[in-house]
């Protein structure tokens, strides 16, 4: 594996592999696979993880994602063991939008699973307002959309094991508005010749969104990729980007990058 794709969960994980893999040296896991994060699958062995990965020739290069990496402790590590000079993919989103698609994402599949005795579904008819801040009106890190987004303290058990120049920050906003500017600089670190253009990607209307071409047909993601987020109190929207406005610049000066968040 010399490529992984750690995260950020609802920062465009599957949209940047789909990307990528328009290019012709590049091969997709088909889903997300879960090795390193999930201690039932990680004690399978790496012979068990290589059968889950496409077949390639010897000029390509295999990218897997699963977002839960980046958050879950004992991944570096165990991604380091497998292969120390792999080279990482994290994909970023300005964090308080990060966390209301996270919530929306959330309330859509406790929705679905409704008869299901989960907590997801007891919290599903909660508005964000409500799960985000404390009834004294603090912000609430309890509530995990919103801990994910703290980006710094996740990075910093990632940078203890691989070197800086091994992770590549991408932005995720900036994806989704000028896809090939960014694809451009993932072929450049990942030492793929640049083949995504222009060419491959037309913007569409009804969804809001560019979608993919290449040489036999055109792709849009799946109909949840496009999902409506609900309408946030702005109030609480500007009390949240000003809480994490702190954290953020923790961030930037981690990747050595401006992301240009807004603060309030």
């Amino acid at each position: 594996m010399q490529a992984i794709i750690v995260g950020i969960r609802k920062c465009g994980t599957r949209a940047l592999l789909e990307m990528l893999a328009l290019h012709p040296h590049v091969q997709k896991a088909a889903g997300e696979v879960h090795f390193f994060d999930r201690d039932d699958n990680y004690r399978k062995g790496l012979e068990w993880y290589r059968r889950k990965m496409p077949h390639s020739f010897k000029e390509q290069i295999t990218i897997e994602k699963s977002p839960s990496y980046f958050v879950t402790p004992e991944v570096p590590e165990r991604i380091h063991a497998m292969n120390a000079s792999v080279k990482l993919l994290l994909i970023v989103r300005e964090p308080v939008t990060r966390a209301i698609s996270d919530y929306t994402q959330l309330r859509s599949h406790a929705t679905s699973t409704a008869s299901l005795p989960t907590v997801s579904a007891a919290t599903s008819h909660r508005r964000f307002e409500q799960l985000v801040l404390r009834p004294d009106g603090s912000v609430n890190l309890a509530y995990r959309p919103l801990a994910i987004s703290l980006y710094h303290s996740f990075l910093h058990r990632w940078l203890e094991v691989f070197q800086r120049h091994q992770i590549l920050v991408v932005n995720g906003d900036l994806l989704i508005q000028d896809p090939v500017s960014q694809l451009n600089k993932i072929e450049q670190f990942l030492g793929l010749e640049p083949r995504i253009g222009r060419h491959n990607f037309y913007f569409n209307h009804t969804k809001g969104f560019y979608c993919l071409r290449n040489d036999t047909a055109d792709k849009c993601l799946r109909e949840s990729k496009g999902r409506r987020h609900p309408t946030v109190d702005p109030v609480v929207v500007t009390k949240l980007r000003k809480f994490f406005s702190e954290h953020n610049q923790k961030f930037y000066e981690l990747v050595g990058e401006d992301m240009g968040w807004p603060e309030e």
